[in-house]
């Protein structure tokens, strides 16, 4: 079974280059993480291109206890699915979903043993639309971040 770990400069090992195909290159990039008695989280933030049509993307790692990531997976889902659709995704961690919020943007969320994370990309400029394919970027992004997470 995989298991996954914190990493040091978590923004600098995704993969955002289908996002920048779509917005541009650019931006700036910023690691946050933090560590409790039984759990880390990790958030990174990047934003790629520029105004008007740039994006921020923001990935959040929580890591537990095994199999805490599926908990955390479907209890959030669950959440989702009762207040917007959301549409299954296929090839990342061990299950995958995606939703649109109109305060947060697109989010790309999935799990994977002791891993649940979250990928979402914002407009830059408050109530920009999106690029059509955003999905498929962030799901790019949350695989390389899968990858480089794994322990």
């Amino acid at each position: 079974m995989a298991s996954y770990r914190p990493v040091d400069a978590l923004c600098t090992r995704l993969d955002l280059r289908k996002v920048a195909d779509l917005v541009g290159q650019g931006g700036d990039q910023r690691d946050i993480s933090a560590t409790g008695a039984s759990a880390a989280n990790l958030v990174c933030a990047v934003t790629v291109g520029r105004l008007p049509g740039g994006v921020v993307v923001t990935l959040r790692a929580d890591f537990g206890a095994p199999d805490s990531g599926r908990l955390m997976y479907d209890g959030l889902r669950q959440v989702q699915q009762d207040s917007q659709p959301v549409t299954e995704l296929t090839g990342i961690g061990a299950a995958a979903y995606t939703y649109t919020d109109a305060a947060t943007g697109v989010t790309v969320a999935t799990y994977d043993a002791n891993l649940y994370l979250t990928v979402t990309a914002a407009p830059l400029r408050p109530g920009a639309d999106l690029p059509e394919d955003v999905v498929a970027g962030l799901s790019a992004a949350a695989f390389s971040a899968l990858n480089a997470l794994r322990a």
